[in-house]
């Protein structure tokens, strides 16, 4: 809870505690959300309007016996009257609980700024919070993860893009709005994603990637605050691109603080990837099942109806593409050595996840060391020990892919966190893949003859990549 409405809060409930023994005391319980009252909400007129509520809940229920159970659900919304409801056990007569509401809901009463602002005032409840035993009781979070979890794939990819539109992005950007005016970056690229539908396509590549405002907001975030990288994650959901959103998230999560707000946003999101996944990768099995018994043609209509529900899965269109050589194999229709429709496949494939490990061909000697270099990927990260010089290896195999902005990313982490040496080494690369992106003015915050670097590091690639086994294969 933020310091501020804690304060706020607190006085508050002393007002209320020091009745004694002659009403029943309230407890609140914040649902959800009171982490970012912040930027939510007006903090001393909500406070008011809870108060307004307690004060009418306390009139109306001063009367209630010790075993009388009340929990009244209020939730605050952007727009709108609050939404208001009355549990109890027993049951409270009808007419006294429609008297309440019918006076709580003529309380004026602020509105958030943001997002809905759930809270529960109890009475006669121990910790406040009611149990099983209470009447068709249902909490915003409890239905929102009850309606997630039993939702298709297909409703999940829209209630997640519209989770990250809706709620996340909002209160990400309008923390970025909020800082410092020394923080320039910060603050203007929190100006631009505030400025944005992200209900319509937006072009993420340029928004971040390609955006000097997004990389100088980068540096300006101290090394635990993973808010700008979360945002991009966040934008990419808010377009469906949850395979590319997760290879940011696999390794942001390993530098960002845990108790942020911005954490507490990642770490959700990986839950409801968890079952998005779950159910998406038990339907591609589906389909790899019939591939395996020669039903080429029913896996394809497998795979076809999952990506008409979720278009960006590499492996559905990976599978896809195998199926559909296959059945062309099958019907004479192509030789097996010939991947020419490999060629076509893997766009889309790298598209939804630039660095999807598995490739098909290599026609050359460059190829081939790329395709040596993707499956490197697989060893990465198997030891907590060597994170740090496995984020670098990654950001160094990104490199080489031309995956550009990913590996900037990665080789900032190795900036912050590696030694000297190093971390000179990371800076070089880091600023040369931004020269890579067309975001040629970070450079100039830091000294050195960079232009010199550059061609150093392209000869070096050069030699290493001519040095490989799988390469000097092809050569032969």
């Amino acid at each position: 809870m933020h310091k501020k409405f804690h304060q706020l809060f607190i006085a508050l409930l002393l007002s209320y505690s020091l009745h004694g023994q002659s009403k029943p005391t309230p407890i609140i319980v914040f649902l959800s959300n009171d982490k970012i009252a912040e930027v939510n909400i007006n903090q001393d007129k909500y406070i008011q309007s809870i108060k307004a509520v307690l004060d009418l809940a306390e009139q109306e229920f001063a009367t209630i016996p010790a075993s009388q159970e009340i929990a009244i659900l209020l939730v605050g919304h952007k727009t709108g009257k609050p939404t208001i409801k009355v549990y109890s056990k027993p049951k409270l007569g009808s007419e006294q609980e429609e008297e309440f509401l019918k006076k709580a809901n003529s309380i004026p009463f602020e509105n958030t700024k943001l997002v809905d602002f759930p809270l529960l005032i109890s009475f006669n409840i121990k910790d406040g919070m009611p149990d099983a035993s209470f009447e068709n009781i249902e909490l915003p979070e409890e239905k929102k993860q009850r309606e997630y979890q039993t939702a298709s794939l297909e409703e999940k990819y829209r209630l997640l893009k519209n989770w990250a539109t809706s709620e996340v992005l909002p209160v990400l950007s309008a923390y970025q709005t909020i800082v410092d005016d020394k923080f320039a970056g910060v603050k203007s690229f929190g100006t631009l994603v505030s400025s944005e539908n992200f209900s319509n396509a937006q072009n993420i590549t340029a928004l971040t990637s390609q955006n000097p405002t997004y990389w100088r907001a980068t540096l300006e975030m101290s090394a635990e605050n993973q808010l700008i990288p979360i945002s991009k994650i966040f934008l990419l959901i808010s377009q469906g691109q949850f395979d590319h959103a997760i290879r940011y998230m696999e390794i942001v999560q390993i530098y960002s603080d845990s108790k942020s707000i911005a954490n507490s946003y990642l770490k959700e999101l990986s839950g409801r990837l968890q079952l998005f996944n779950q159910q998406l990768n038990a339907s591609i099995q589906e389909g790899i099942a019939q591939h395996d018994k020669g039903n080429y043609q029913k896996a394809i209509e497998i795979y076809t109806d999952i990506l008409q529900k979720y278009p960006n899965s590499a492996w559905a269109l990976y599978e896809l593409y195998y199926s559909q050589n296959m059945l062309a194999i099958s019907q004479d229709k192509q030789k097996p050595e010939d991947r020419s429709d490999w060629d076509h496949a893997k766009a889309s494939i790298f598209k939804a996840n630039p660095l999807y490990s598995l490739d098909v061909r290599a026609s050359n000697a460059k190829e081939g060391y790329l395709l040596f270099r993707r499956q490197e990927i697989g060893t990465l990260f198997k030891d907590k020990k060597t994170f740090i010089n496995d984020t670098y290896k990654y950001a160094d195999i990104a490199m080489d892919l031309e995956i550009y902005d990913f590996a900037a990313q990665l080789f900032w982490y190795s900036v912050t966190y590696s030694k000297d040496k190093e971390r000179e080494k990371a800076l070089n690369r880091f600023l040369f893949c931004l020269e890579k992106l067309g975001v040629t003015t970070i450079k100039q915050n830091f000294t050195g003859d960079f232009d010199k670097e550059f061609k150093k590091i392209e000869t070096e690639k050069e030699k290493e990549m001519k040095a490989n086994p799988v390469y000097k294969a092809f050569k032969k």
